[in-house]
């Protein structure tokens, strides 16, 4: 293949660019974006009027108008299809390079560059404006109907911005989440969803997501108060890499605030217990799970979390093993009921046997009420009636009294 098969390759590649481009101004002109609207008017007129030279300058301008207004391309994109746009140039007109008047003639290496980069760098992707999609991400986190399943998060993330948009609109759109995780301004509910967001992220795009974390955490951590310190534990400290991007004078002051905070926030305010944060701040907060048990149990309060959080069993394990007496057997039993849905038949069993080997536990009427509750949430899974039966039988022996006949046990459907 000649070097003239190349060139036209390279203007093909061009007109490519540009078709896609004033596609996508037309379609955003159509849904109300008003910088896409004004740059269609422009095309508009200057094709009614056979308008050759106004033609020539809106040619000569998409590339900015993509960058600087609709913010289609960064500047890395940006680079390189200004550099298709100088070799179409060189392959549309006789041009002559270097000082043999030599034709220019590109080989098939930069054909392939220009053609990965145009794909790569905008082909690719739908017509997305990146201002207006981070406004209408903005919008759309406030709203009931933004995703509570993490899967169906994953899914929409994908779909409507990180499949569709540019390199330059993810990672601005990773920023704003992380940006908004710290603001003073947004709600906890809010910040969490953001948290979410940011977890969700860097399960599709780990490297970009951990990035834009990193320098933001790299810019902003000296600056936190106490009250900056505690948004970035309920928002960022979600994700796995961020205590290692943390400086060691905020990581003193962060394991300080976790043995200061009140049980009270640590519950009500901040709600850090289901789920809990990554590693270690996981392992600050179980150790102050006596304190939170014994406001538990103090108060009578109900337990509810966003989600059950397995890393707490353990630890509830041992308090009610150790550490319990009438009143905090009932707290310790809350809480677990709290994760009752995640347990399994073996954890069941542990905790029956603790049960049943502490008095306690068992001859306490707030820790029966506990355990009544927590028979109803677990009876009918596979093999867990067993563990029930085999804990009546232990303790009507214990009492001296008959056990409840079968007939009035509970039974496992599914066993």
């Amino acid at each position: 293949m000649g070097a003239g098969a190349f060139r036209s390759a390279i203007l093909a590649i061009w007109i490519a660019v540009t078709s896609d481009l004033i596609d996508k101004i037309r379609l955003l002109a159509e849904q109300g974006e008003p910088a896409a609207a004004a740059s269609a008017k422009e095309l508009e007129t200057a094709i009614a009027s056979s308008d050759k030279v106004a033609l020539q300058r809106f040619e000569n301008g998409l590339l900015d108008t993509a960058r600087d207004q609709l913010h289609f391309l960064g500047n890395r994109e940006y680079d390189e299809l200004s550099r298709l746009k100088a070799d179409r140039n060189l392959c549309a007109h006789p041009a002559y390079v270097g000082g043999d008047d030599e034709l220019f003639n590109p080989g098939p290496e930069l054909v392939r560059a220009h053609l990965a980069a145009a794909v790569d760098g905008l082909l690719a992707h739908g017509p997305v404006a990146g201002r207006k999609a981070i406004e209408r991400f903005i919008r759309e986190i406030s709203q009931p109907s933004f995703p509570r399943s993490d899967s169906k998060l994953a899914e929409y993330l994908k779909d409507s911005y990180l499949d569709r948009g540019s390199a330059t609109l993810r990672s601005n759109l990773m920023k704003a989440v992380c940006k908004a995780t710290l603001a003073a301004d947004v709600s906890p509910t809010i910040r969490w969803r953001c948290a979410r967001t940011a977890m969700a992220m860097f399960s599709l795009a780990r490297a970009e997501l951990e990035q834009a974390a990193r320098q933001l955490l790299n810019d902003r951590q000296d600056n936190l108060d106490d009250a900056g310190l505690m948004r970035l534990v309920t928002g960022l400290c979600y994700l796995p890499f961020t205590w290692d991007a943390l400086r060691l004078g905020t990581r003193n002051r962060i394991e300080q605030l976790m043995r200061e905070v009140e049980v009270t926030e640590l519950l009500d305010t901040y709600e850090l217990f289901g789920p809990l944060p990554a590693a270690p701040i996981d392992g600050m907060l179980i150790e102050r799970l006596f304190d939170v048990v014994t406001e538990v149990g103090k108060k009578r309060r109900v337990v509810e979390l966003y989600r059950p959080e397995p890393r707490l069993l353990p630890k509830l394990e041992e308090l009610l093993e150790v550490h319990a007496t009438y009143i905090f057997a009932g707290g310790v039993l809350r809480w677990i009921n709290a994760i009752a849905e995640i347990l399994s038949a073996a954890d069941v069993e542990r905790i029956l046997e603790i049960a049943a080997s502490n008095t306690q536990v068992y001859q306490s009427v707030l820790a029966n009420e506990q355990l009544a509750i927590l028979r109803e949430l677990t009876i009918e899974r596979l093999g867990i009636a067993d563990q029930w039966r085999a804990y009546d039988a232990r303790i009507a022996l214990m009492l001296g009294i008959d056990p409840p006949a079968a007939d009035q046990q509970p039974s496992n459907a599914g066993s």
